[in-house]
């Protein structure tokens, strides 16, 4: 293989805000991104960037590869090594950072001029999702709204945790006196439980709290020039401002690819089987546990037994289990996940690129399970909906950023 990399482009952060803490609204400084080829006949590629963060000293840090000047970012690439990942160490004063693409691995025999890469930092959790194709759907148990099919989707950012109290209760104070109306005030068992009891359309109105609080440009809106925000009622025909990198909720098929961590074929992000209990009895998930019902839990049956205070609802502090491979938390159970899509049975099909879900409906679509319910809608490939109006105590939602 031989890549030429002309001098990369300025970092993300010189153009957009991006990965800010909603507490400070400070994001990470990146500056004097470059990269080049090591000497023939490695494959590896430098990568060499400034960062500071003043308030924080751990960042997730990601790069991108463009193979046409920086117009796309599709190079399948994921294999890094030195200052990439999660939990960078970072200071508040600017210091040098060095990372290497193994490009070999992941891009061998290609060859361009025109090749740039681009430094993400985030200091608010958010972890990277790759672009690439995946097999949507279920391949294991016969679901017949989720037949198998390759999806591309496009590289994007996802909070790591489930929205929790705190967040939720930071942006939501943010919001009132900006603006804002929810249906719902939001409820939490604690600070660090996943916020529930919020509907579609109260998610939605608060990932355009979320990124004006972070002073970018939020995503929806309720015209189609994008003049009007939207910020209050029940409204359907929403518009979403692709242009944008604010908050957002993820598609049905962003959320999918996430829930897979980059592994195929599975029912869980770990595994074909799931089960029950604390995390430190070798439980997977928080949700209520039926062995006689799957065969693929493994119980034991009922509500799981780490969070059954008897007090519901028995949510789980966010980030109580194991991550999956892409360093995400309550993949599977806690509570339900909103998506941006409409739900239908037949939406499914083969060949499609960033699907956006049917036009219209009546049931927004929920996934990931929850502590309420069996191990078959914790599955990776499980589909749940239920009206955009409805709050109940098993669903909540996380966001997305796009570049």
């Amino acid at each position: 293989m031989k890549t030429v990399l002309a001098p990369a482009l300025c970092a993300f952060f010189l153009v957009f805000r991006f990965g800010a803490l909603a507490q400070t609204s400070q994001p990470p400084v990146v500056t004097g991104v470059t990269a080049a080829q090591q000497p023939f006949p490695s494959k590896d590629v430098n990568i060499s960037y400034t960062i500071s963060d003043p308030v924080s000293t751990s960042d997730n840090v990601w790069i991108l590869v463009s193979s046409d000047g920086g117009k796309t970012w599709t190079v399948p690439a994921t294999n890094f090594s030195g200052a990439y990942g999660t939990n960078v160490p970072v200071t508040s004063a600017p210091a040098t950072n060095n990372a290497i693409w193994h490009a070999g691995t992941d891009w061998n025999g290609q060859y361009t001029t025109t090749c740039r890469v681009r430094v993400i930092a985030c200091n608010n959790g958010m972890v990277l999702v790759p672009a690439g194709s995946y097999n949507r759907g279920d391949n294991l148990d016969g679901e017949s709204d989720a037949p198998v099919y390759s999806v591309y989707v496009s590289a994007f950012l996802i909070d790591n945790n489930l929205v929790s109290g705190f967040l939720w209760s930071l942006v939501s104070g943010y919001a009132s006196t900006h603006g804002y109306g929810f249906d719902h005030a939001g409820a939490y068992k604690a600070l660090i439980h996943p916020v529930q009891t919020i509907n579609w359309y109260d998610a939605v109105k608060w990932c355009n709290a979320r990124s004006q609080m972070e002073g970018i440009a939020p995503v929806y809106y309720t015209d189609a020039g994008f003049t009007a925000l939207y910020t209050n009622l029940d409204v359907n025909t929403i518009y979403v401002n692709r242009g944008a990198n604010g908050y957002r909720l993820p598609t049905e098929a962003e959320w999918e690819k996430a829930a897979h961590g980059g592994l195929t074929g599975l029912r869980f992000p770990w595994g074909n089987t799931i089960k029950n209990g604390p995390a430190s009895s070798g439980g997977q998930a928080n949700y209520y546990g039926n062995k006689e019902s799957f065969s693929y839990d493994l119980g034991p049956d009922n509500p799981n037994s780490a969070f059954n205070d008897g007090v519901y609802p028995y949510t789980s502090p966010v980030g109580s289990f194991p991550a999956n491979g892409y360093n995400l938390y309550d993949m599977a159970g806690n509570v339900f996940e909103w998506c941006w899509d409409w739900y239908a049975s037949s939406y499914y099909a083969s060949g499609q690129t960033d699907p956006q879900g049917p036009s219209s409906g009546d049931y927004r679509v929920l996934r990931g399970g929850s502590w309420y319910y069996y191990a078959d809608l914790a599955r990776c490939a499980g589909r749940n909906s239920n009206t955009p109006a409805l709050a109940v105590n098993y669903s909540g939602f996380r966001c997305v950023r796009g570049f």
